[in-house]
């Protein structure tokens, strides 16, 4: 009885090893992606990019699976796998606020918004999902996703707010730095062009003239004074015609 119940045991713990070494591999998914409303996978700059992932487990896994967060990179496509260089750069990791279980058979449907600073050009994308295994607790950095996608820059309109912002901006930085230099500057320039004239002014105007103690700009003392009654008469004297003999 004893030997039955410790082979029983045995045939036990060997078969939760053979599930643990199982659980050890990377689950399975299958994944189906897509871009709404993005036939040709055209990533535009500076605006959120959405990718939508159908995620359901095969029929034949029986492990609890849950998406713990996604995210992704840019690859550049001249470059292969393992190159130093081969990541342009990484995404933004997207923590999923609920959990997503994935259940036997059942399809998940999980979007992820992504943005691009690139140049219009055509570049590889590839995204990934960070799954964890209920049953162990481990983590696994499941891939999703590898393909192309075509950069481009988004339309122009000269009634974007971001642009009327950016005008706004220009224009106020404009007018400050005016504005100091006319503080600075300005008033020295000023003064400058309105002291010529104010000379012009000042030599046009005739100099003032002391004044005597009569009041007059000329003084009276000074001037001598002729008595015309003391003074002898002077006569007109006229020459004389000489007398000529008849």
């Amino acid at each position: 009885m004893r030997l039955g119940l410790a082979v029983l045991s045995f045939v036990a713990v060997l078969v939760a090893l053979v599930r643990a070494e199982a659980h050890e591999d990377a689950p399975e998914l299958n994944v189906l992606t897509t871009f709404p409303d993005n036939p040709f996978n055209i990533v535009k700059n500076g605006q959120a990019n959405r990718v939508v992932f159908s995620i359901k487990t095969p029929p034949s896994t029986d492990r609890a699976l849950t998406i713990e967060s996604l995210t992704g990179a840019f690859l550049d496509p001249a470059r292969e796998d393992g190159h130093k260089k081969r990541v342009l750069r990484n995404m933004t990791t997207t923590r999923l606020k609920d959990a997503h279980l994935l259940t036997q058979g059942q399809t998940r449907q999980v979007p992820f918004d992504f943005f691009s600073e690139f140049k219009p050009q055509k570049l590889d994308v590839e995204f990934r999902a960070m799954v964890v295994d209920q049953s162990s607790s481990n983590k696994y950095n499941v891939p999703l996703y590898r393909g192309s996608v075509t950069v481009e820059e988004p339309p122009q309109s000269l009634f974007d707010l971001q642009l009327l912002s950016v005008y706004a901006m220009g224009v106020a930085l404009v007018v400050l730095i005016g504005y100091i230099l006319f503080d600075k500057y300005g008033v020295a320039l000023k003064r400058s062009w309105s002291k010529p004239g104010q000379k012009r002014k000042e030599t046009a105007q005739p100099a003032a003239q002391p004044l005597g103690k009569n009041g007059k700009s000329y003084d009276e003392d000074w001037i001598v004074r002729i008595d015309t009654h003391t003074q002898p008469k002077q006569h007109n004297l006229r020459p004389r015609k000489p007398r000529g003999r008849k």
